[in-house]
């Protein structure tokens, strides 16, 4: 496998009490927790087709050691959220490999993609891309590859500060 492993996604139902639920029993946080619409993520494909309009998700993100955790609660719209909270209810969503050269990451993709694990979603967040790939399946889990490029401040602290 190419990169590092950076990242373990969960998908929840409720990001407001996942993330009090990881604060008061584990001690996990503070979260940095952001809105991604059409003004703070651009080029955002969902399987193939151009999404300008009419989706929202909430991502929560903390750092634990050296392994960036995430909550992801689908609002609205399309995206690749949806299908498996709808299959299998708040799950472990996918781990993201971090690779930060654009050339390397895309030629990686399309590597993934050459066996058979399509792009389910991509796009960009300030600096910082990501590809979606169709693992699951082959591998048990969905896959998130990445640059690590920054993004912007969040929209808020939980716990606040």
């Amino acid at each position: 496998m190419k990169g590092l492993i950076k990242q373990i996604a969960i998908l929840v139902e409720d990001v407001d009490k996942a993330m009090q639920n990881y604060w008061d029993i584990l001690g996990i946080g503070p979260w940095d927790v952001r809105h991604f619409r059409p003004d703070t993520c651009h080029d955002f494909y969902v399987n193939g087709e151009l999404q300008t309009e009419g989706f929202d998700f909430i991502c929560a993100v903390c750092w634990h050691e050296d392994i960036e955790l995430e909550l992801i609660q689908p609002i609205e719209g399309p995206n690749v959220y949806w299908d498996t909270l709808k299959r299998k209810g708040s799950c472990l969503h996918h781990f993201k490999v971090v690779i930060p050269d654009n050339d390397e990451l895309k030629a990686y993709v399309e590597e993934l993609e050459a066996k058979g694990m399509k792009v389910m979603q991509t796009g960009w967040i300030d600096n910082d891309v990501h590809y979606y790939v169709d693992s699951e399946d082959k591998l048990g889990f969905i896959l998130e590859l990445g640059n690590g490029g920054a993004i912007g401040e969040p929209d808020y602290r939980y716990p606040a500060e």
